[in-house]
């Protein structure tokens, strides 16, 4: 079994790539784009949501040579095979690899996030149950708006 070591990790300096640019992409970008705007999105098809977010859009299939200069890498396409060669490609050049909905073959997850200025909750089953993550998170949420009402 894998296990994840919690870390907050700056990267607002850093260059993200996600290689897939649809719904899978889209809810992870959603999450990342509330802490660095500096990503890329490798795909021959990008989602509407996507565009003019002032992200780096470069609509191709995937290629080796794409991870080149990246700090973290999100392998979110709809193929496992393609995500494996992914995972493989940026193993041998020291890249972590994020292979969304696959925790087994990721080097990193992301957990379920509550921010609220400088503060931030981050909730984590390692990977293996997200709902119950997702639950915990939204019930800290409401823990939190529930004593500032007092």
């Amino acid at each position: 079994m894998k296990v994840f070591l919690p870390l907050n990790i700056r990267i607002d300096d850093k260059k993200i790539l996600f290689i897939g640019g649809g719904n899978i992409a889209l809810h992870k970008i959603q999450t990342i784009e509330r802490y660095t705007r500096n990503i890329t999105i490798v795909a021959p098809e990008i989602h509407d949501a996507l565009r003019g977010k002032g992200f780096e859009l470069v609509c191709k299939e995937y290629e080796e040579t794409d991870l080149d200069g990246f700090f973290l890498v999100y392998a979110a396409t709809n193929s496992i095979e393609v995500n494996r060669r992914i995972k493989s490609d940026a193993a041998a050049r020291g890249i972590m690899v994020n292979v969304v909905d696959n925790r087994e073959l990721s080097d990193f997850i992301s957990p379920a996030i509550f921010k609220e200025n400088e503060m931030t909750i981050a909730v984590s089953s390692n990977g293996q149950d997200v709902k119950k993550a997702v639950a915990w998170r939204n019930w800290i949420r409401e823990m939190l708006k529930e004593w500032r009402m007092r």
